[in-house]
């Protein structure tokens, strides 16, 4: 009985050893809902590189979790793009939700930093988006990703900054600079609002305006040089703000 007993601790102790080598790790599943900086637009291998790929892996060290992610970023994207009624990107997500779901059945959280081409003045859908559109497009989106993902977190990434000279196939310029600061605002109303709703980073525009020519690719523009594309080494720092704001968010 004794032996018995002994032995049935050791195997105890050795599938409790197992767990904390690797194989007990909890699943943390998360979608990146965003534009061409999310997307990681400009960069040779992408994949590697954008934003989403740093942020999951930062992620899956800081929560010690299995991280199951997808990036349905793209570029040019407003929220109007992401209206379930356009059928333009949002059955990108839809696509994502349910490979996510066939693989964990960890609730989903969804990392979007939108609004960048909302703010332009003229090119991308809907745009110039006003602060109550903006709100309004956000809510629809979210409620019809909460009714595809119940249970699911939504993590607001403010906007980063852009030159007030932006203007390529879309001209942002002073004006759309200024509209893109008056998101923030909204979204930290709509975090205040709903519980399923947070505020993560607001911390890189700040970071981005200051460090742009580091960080940012020269781009050439119908007004000279601008800054709006993080390169690789700006998409690291980028992915550091949006999963320590993810971690915050929703410890």
């Amino acid at each position: 009985m004794t032996r018995n007993f002994f032995s049935l601790i050791i195997v105890m102790l050795l599938a409790v050893g197992a767990a904390y080598a690797g194989g007990g790790k909890k699943d943390f599943a998360i979608i990146y809902i965003g534009n061409s900086i999310t997307y990681g637009a400009m960069h040779e291998q992408r994949t590697e590189t954008a934003p989403p790929v740093y942020t999951s892996q930062i992620l899956a060290k800081k929560l010690k979790a299995n991280v199951v992610w997808r990036n349905c970023g793209w570029s040019g994207a407003t929220t109007y793009d992401f209206l379930p009624s356009h059928n333009r990107y949002f059955p990108r997500v839809e696509k994502a939700i349910k490979e996510i779901q066939a693989e964990t059945d960890a609730p989903i959280v969804f990392s979007i930093m939108l609004g960048t081409n909302d703010s332009a003045c003229t090119g991308p859908t809907g745009c110039p988006v006003s602060n109550d559109d903006y709100k309004k497009n956000l809510i629809v989106i979210m409620d019809a990703l909460k009714a595809l993902a119940p249970g699911a977190k939504f993590v607001f990434q403010r906007p980063i900054w852009y030159s007030p000279n932006t203007y390529n196939g879309a001209m942002y310029l002073v004006k759309g600079l200024n509209r893109l600061k008056g998101y923030a605002p909204v979204l930290e109303q709509l975090a205040d609002e709903r519980a399923d709703a947070m505020m993560g980073d607001d911390d890189a525009f700040e970071y981005f305006e200051k460090n742009a020519e580091k960080y940012c690719y020269p781009e050439n523009g119908y007004a000279g040089i601008f800054f709006l594309h993080p390169t690789p080494k700006g998409a690291k720092k980028l992915a550091k703000f949006w999963a320590e704001g993810i971690v915050d968010a929703l410890d």
